[in-house]
C-alpha cells in the first residue's frame, strides 16, 4: 500500500460459498483517512458479502475470501479474529431490526468501539 492516508484497502477479492458458489469476484475498495464510504447495489448485488468478508464473518456463512487481500491501515486482515478486528476497530453494525432497541442511534454505532484501545 503506497498511500499511508488509505484506512481500508480491499483489493481484488473473490468469495466463495460452500467450497462452489462464486459470489463475489474481482471486488476492490480504498477508503482513506476521514473519508464516508457507501456500497450501494441490489438485492444480491454482495453488499453484505463484501462487509462481511471485511469484518471476517464469512466463516459462520460457510465462506471464504479466496483471492485478493484486505488490508487496515497497511495489515493483511483476512485471518484476524472478529473479536481481533473489533479491537482495531472494524465492526459491522447491523440495520434496523438487529439493533439494539433502546439505544440511540449513536450509542448503537459505538456498540463495537467498547474493546478499543485508543478510542478514537
Amino acid at each position: 500500500m503506497s498511500n499511508p492516508n488509505i484506512v481500508l484497502n480491499v483489493n481484488g477479492i473473490e468469495v466463495i460459498y460452500n467450497h462452489v458458489i462464486l459470489v463475489l469476484k474481482g471486488v476492490s475498495l480504498q477508503v482513506s483517512e476521514g473519508q464516508i464510504a457507501a456500497i450501494l447495489g441490489g438485492n444480491g448485488a454482495g453488499k453484505t458479502t463484501t462487509l462481511r468478508a471485511v469484518s471476517n464473518l464469512l466463516k459462520g456463512e460457510r465462506g471464504e475470501v479466496t483471492k485478493g487481500s484486505i488490508e487496515l491501515r497497511g495489515e493483511r486482515i483476512e485471518n484476524l479474529t472478529p473479536a481481533d478486528l473489533v479491537q482495531r476497530g472494524v465492526v459491522q453494525v447491523m440495520e434496523g431490526r438487529h439493533c439494539f432497541a433502546h439505544l440511540t442511534i449513536e450509542e448503537n454505532l459505538l456498540t463495537g468501539a467498547y474493546t478499543r484501545k485508543d478510542k478514537a
